[in-house]
């Protein structure tokens, strides 16, 4: 009887060695990860001037629902409206393009494709 006893005590010691092990090697990967998150985060700022948050909570992975596949249709014929907005926007943005290019000032060529798209959207929309 007391080896079963003796065996359950060196099984009982080996786990809490590797948990205690485990443990920490998950804390080392974790401090690498966050590490390499706030690298990411910095160059996004520094080099795109794109603040991206942390994020505070993780995501739950959510089950995958099967969907139907839906009938393949024909694409809708645009409208002589958005195709008119889509040109005047890719003229707009070619203009930003150079403009930027001669080192001039870009805030009102900025603003009118703003407006464009806001055009464009609601162009589609309806």
């Amino acid at each position: 009887m007391s080896t079963t006893i003796d065996q359950y005590r060196e099984a009982k010691n080996s786990y809490l060695k590797l948990r205690n092990q485990a443990k920490k090697e998950l804390i080392a990967r974790f401090h690498e990860v966050a590490n390499e998150m706030l690298q990411i985060q910095r160059e996004l700022l520094e080099d795109f001037g794109e603040k991206v948050p942390l994020p505070t909570k993780g995501k739950k992975p959510r089950p995958v629902k099967k969907v139907a596949a839906a009938p393949v249709t024909s694409p809708e014929p645009i409208s002589p409206k958005v195709l008119a907005i889509q040109k005047q926007l890719e003229r707009q943005k070619k203009k930003l393009a150079d403009t930027k290019e001669a080192g001039k000032a870009t805030k009102t060529l900025e603003d009118r494709i703003y407006e464009l798209e806001d055009e464009l959207r609601l162009a589609q929309g309806n």
